[in-house]
């Protein structure tokens, strides 16, 4: 299988080709500079793995939750090769894909990704199944939710942020980190195939990111036509 991945949750761009048994991957701290270096990033990858857009079988997104900008500038890049060279293009929930490799195990498993200090979007998962829908909290509106005498394996980019901060707060909190800090592109891939095999429809032209909260720039937008209103 030829396959692009790119995962956008967070500042630091993960972007991954693979054409049959050979991989290639790149990992940049962007910054607020993401759109700068995706592009770049795709054409190295791409080069490495030895194929040209037009040979890929599917590309794969990190859809959301995570930064609007990242988010935005994955999904659009993207869209231009589905466009371009009608390739399917699957979105898969950010918290499903790096929660993904622990889909084996017993235990919960909590996925999450930082939104701002000390508040994170997040999501449970139960032996590869989502518990409910993701969801925007505090650190300690989460952590009410946990049993003090249950482990909870953590991950995701803000697994060790987040359960260090919780032995902080709490510590005796049963939260402990599994996820390795590399982006999830490889699980984007096998999501992907998976997918594709089943003959699952891939993103439509007007579907766009998954997005848990609203931006700054919306509750702004929000607050001053209450404003107005009054």
């Amino acid at each position: 299988m030829n396959a692009l991945a790119i995962d956008c949750a967070v500042s630091r761009l993960a972007v991954a080709a693979k054409s049959g048994s050979t991989f290639a991957k790149i990992t940049i701290d962007a910054g607020t500079r993401q759109s700068e270096k995706l592009l770049p990033a795709i054409d190295t990858v791409m080069k490495e793995a030895g194929i040209a857009p037009s040979e890929l079988d599917c590309t794969a997104v990190t859809q959301g939750p995570g930064t609007f900008t990242g988010l935005r500038l994955g999904l659009s890049a993207l869209k231009a090769i589905q466009l371009a060279h009608g390739v399917p293009l699957y979105a898969v929930p950010s918290l499903k894909a790096y929660a993904w490799p622990f889909r084996k195990f017993r235990e919960t498993v909590l996925s999450v990704i930082q939104a701002k200090e000390d508040e994170y979007f997040y999501a449970f998962y139960m032996h590869g199944e989502q518990i409910r829908a993701e969801e925007s909290m505090d650190i300690e509106g989460i952590l009410r939710q946990l049993d003090p005498e249950i482990p909870i394996l953590t991950c995701g980019p803000a697994a060790s942020q987040f359960t260090g901060r919780a032995r902080e707060l709490f510590p005796l909190c049963p939260a402990y980190d599994i996820s390795p800090e590399s982006g999830c592109c490889e699980s984007l891939l096998e999501i992907a195939e998976l997918m594709l095999r089943e003959k699952t429809p891939p993103l439509n032209d007007y579907d766009g990111p998954l997005y848990v909260k609203k931006s700054e720039a919306e509750i702004a937008l929000a607050s001053g036509t209450k404003r107005k209103e009054l």
